[in-house]
């Protein structure tokens, strides 16, 4: 008899303490550093080095206050917050019936020039010898190197060059290099929401190159000597706004609290060149939020190609143009993420919307110079650029613009790797 009734007085307890979650700050969760001992790497880990925790990124579908104080908080959401939990602490929070989302990594998209291809090493970052790049001029006392081309060739193909004013353009990446005379003048804000690496956590400066490129192709201005690069939207706004780490590597939340960041700074347009294979769930909420305010989302298609559907997130979400890749005479690389598209004109989930060039394009890099990319990441910001240009007051009419002009390329009609074709200023 006195085992049921203890057995049963277990029971009682164990659904109070379920349904009474301002209690967890009493329970037992141990803190990330009291239980780093119990830690395993996740699978999805970049690398595992100094900066490394051995813990989890996830996210807590809870707004207790208790369960904040007692996790920790890097990112908060309605009706969420991103903390680094151990496999313990997941358990627990399971336990009591606290719904845990895993945070998901993604990566930039665009890689130095290597050959007609995107290169995977530590490649030199200038054109190859096969390029046959004209010299520079001989640089003034206020510049220490040039481009080869003011215009490069995606500027041309795109009919852009020319205009944006007005239009501010958020673009989430690895940051920007802010004192670059072709980009410094353009830049109105400037943050990091980077909270995984302690060495990125700092300020919004690029340590890749990667996010200084992608903002040159959206509006480089040429600088105040005009003998600099020029992007598709010279006089557009630039918002930067890193959510990704000095090697390339973008988690979840911070991507989520870029978005959400930008949108209330009063972004028109979002361009992200980044990707991964699954969706992060707070990233598209944050999208749905910042679609409401009635901003343009653009990311890149991938370098996951050439199967159907290899397309990545966030880019393959319905409320996002996706960007795939072409080179100088319209082909499709290989690398280049395939949708799913079914040919009719309407873009859904997982389907490539445009492309736009992404092969050995040259744009400005974070040492104050030039470099040459190739990938999806180059193709993103020419639509983005685009968007700014020709800028219809909001995004849904910009949006449906560019799908008017796209010039169908590659083959006939709403095609995988292409969607609706190349979008190109009148």
């Amino acid at each position: 008899m006195k085992k049921g009734f203890y057995i049963l007085l277990c029971s009682v307890i164990l659904v109070v303490l379920m349904c009474m979650p301002t209690y967890a700050g009493q329970l037992d969760i141990p803190a990330a550093d009291q239980a780093k001992h119990q830690a395993v790497a996740p699978d999805h880990s970049p690398v595992i080095d100094e900066y490394w925790k051995l813990t989890l990124p996830y996210y807590v579908l809870s707004d207790d206050p208790a369960i904040k104080r007692q996790l920790g908080v890097r990112h908060e959401f309605p009706g969420a917050f991103s903390t680094n939990l151990t496999r313990e602490q997941i358990q627990l929070l399971n336990n009591l019936g606290v719904k845990t989302e895993p945070v998901q990594l993604y990566q930039i998209k665009g890689r130095p020039v290597c050959g007609d291809g995107v290169c995977q090493g530590n490649e030199p970052k200038t054109c190859p010898e096969d390029c046959q790049v004209p010299p520079p001029p001989e640089p003034p006392p206020a510049r220490s190197c040039y481009p080869s081309d003011k215009k490069p060739w995606g500027i041309n193909k795109v009919n852009g060059g020319y205009g944006g004013s007005g239009v501010k353009v958020a673009i989430l990446d690895t940051g920007i290099d802010t004192d670059h005379p072709d980009l410094a003048t353009n830049i109105i804000g400037c943050v990091t929401k980077v909270t995984h690496f302690k060495s990125d956590t700092k300020n919004c400066e690029d340590g890749n190159g990667h996010g200084t490129h992608v903002a040159g192709t959206v509006l480089a201005n040429g600088g105040s000597d005009g003998l600099g690069i020029y992007g598709v939207a010279p006089q557009a706004g630039l918002i930067a706004v890193k959510v990704c780490d000095r090697r390339g590597w973008c988690y979840g939340d911070d991507i989520a609290a870029g978005i959400y960041y930008a949108a209330d700074e009063g972004a028109n347009i979002l361009s992200m060149s980044l990707g991964g294979n699954l969706p992060d769930l707070q990233v598209l909420a944050a999208i749905d939020y910042a679609v409401d305010k009635r901003v343009l989302v653009v990311a890149a298609a991938g370098n996951d190609g050439p199967s159907n559907g290899s397309i990545d997130y966030p880019g393959a979400y319905v409320k996002v143009i996706a960007a795939g890749a072409i080179d100088i005479n319209e082909m499709v690389p290989d690398w280049s993420s395939r949708g799913i598209n079914d040919g009719d004109y309407l873009i859904e989930e997982r389907e490539v919307e445009f492309a736009t060039p992404g092969i050995s394009i040259e744009s400005t890099y974070n040492d104050g110079c030039y470099a040459y990319m190739s990938g999806t990441s180059m193709a993103t910001p020419h639509v983005s650029g685009l968007a700014a240009t020709l800028w219809r007051g909001n995004a849904a009419d910009t949006r449906s613009y560019l799908q008017g002009i796209a010039k169908d390329i590659w083959e006939q009609g709403d095609d995988t790797a292409t969607g609706i074709g190349l979008p190109i200023a009148p």
